[in-house]
């Protein structure tokens, strides 16, 4: 008859369990990180702004974004009332980690802005997250308004 040989099993098996919970507790730690580094806008996520759809009379944003051009320091404006006003769309084309710019994308719309500072009618941009989340926040959100999908004969 054994005295301790129960006490030295439930003793590792107790070890065991908290040397399981502890790794698993660590793979899931680093798979959270892994995550919230692809947190944000990803590539081919849209903002749209539509002329149709209410905006906020507070919402007076104005960015300065960076040309994609041959030229250093190219910079535009974009201005959140007149994108809604005449209607565009921002789309994101890549992520640039490298630059301090994070994301280059596509504007196209009427205008940018209703100063000489426009960016036109077209326009491929570095704009930072905080600036992409400020024109999202801007249009409602990403994507495209559920609205324009549904054919108005219905």
């Amino acid at each position: 008859m054994q005295v301790n040989g129960g006490n030295s099993s439930g003793v590792s098996s107790v070890i065991l369990g908290m040397v399981v919970v502890a790794l698993a507790g660590m793979i899931g730690t680093i798979g959270l990180l892994r995550e919230i580094g692809e947190f944000g806008p990803g590539v081919g996520d849209i903002v749209s702004f539509d002329p149709q759809e209410m905006i906020s009379r507070d919402m007076r944003a104005k960015i300065e974004a960076t040309r994609l051009s041959d030229r250093p320091g190219s910079a535009c404006v974009l201005d959140v009332s007149a994108m809604h006003a005449g209607g565009g769309s921002v789309v994101i084309e890549a992520r640039l980690p490298q630059t301090g710019s994070g994301y280059r994308v596509h504007w196209a719309g009427v205008r940018s802005s209703d100063d000489p500072a426009d960016c036109g009618a077209s326009a491929d941009l570095l704009l930072s997250q905080a600036d992409i989340e400020v024109l999202a926040l801007a249009a409602g959100g990403y994507g495209v308004s559920y609205k324009r999908l549904i054919p108005h004969s219905l």
